[in-house]
């Protein structure tokens, strides 16, 4: 008896185009990353992001950098941002979709150019804040005091000497 195989269609992906499964696996992996569970969700944001490419050559890493970008695209018109820094944006934005929960809108989210008010002003609010960058200082010199009671003697003595500093 002969076996046919065929090829395996991603079920994340509603294209009438043939998948591969670990570009699925990859498109589902970022995508419920953000809060999406349901699989009709799962397979509108991989069409959604594979749209306008031949998605049987597309490789994972591929992929996923289609979808990074097309939501970056989306966070930076919606959360009026420029381009921070290498996936700065995509990082903030996820944690502000994340905290405001805008999974429970579907994935009519990301595909329709209108987003609901109130998922705008949730996200819009929820974005953190940047930490500041990081800048060397120079760390104080602090004194070992070996005799506390000479120390205090010493001040005792100069607490009449106006503008007496205590560093060396």
């Amino acid at each position: 008896m002969d076996s046919v195989t065929t090829p395996n269609t991603c079920p994340s992906v509603t294209t009438t185009e043939w998948v591969r499964p670990e570009t699925c696996v990859a498109l589902d992996a970022f995508f419920q990353g953000f809060g999406f569970e349901a699989a009709e969700d799962l397979a509108a944001l991989a069409a959604w992001a594979l749209e306008g490419v031949t998605a049987s050559n597309v490789k994972p890493q591929a992929a996923v950098a289609l979808a990074r970008a097309r939501v970056e695209t989306w966070l930076t018109r919606e959360l009026d941002m420029d381009v921070v820094g290498e996936g700065r944006l995509l990082t903030r934005g996820r944690a502000a979709f994340v905290l405001c929960d805008g999974a429970r809108f579907g994935a009519t989210v990301f595909t329709r150019d209108a987003v609901p008010h109130e998922l705008s002003r949730a996200l819009s609010a929820a974005v953190p804040v940047p930490t500041p960058a990081q800048v060397a200082t120079a760390m104080p010199e602090q004194q070992l005091v070996l005799w506390p009671l000479g120390e205090r003697l010493r001040r005792w003595l100069r607490a009449g000497q106006p503008d007496m500093s205590v560093s060396r």
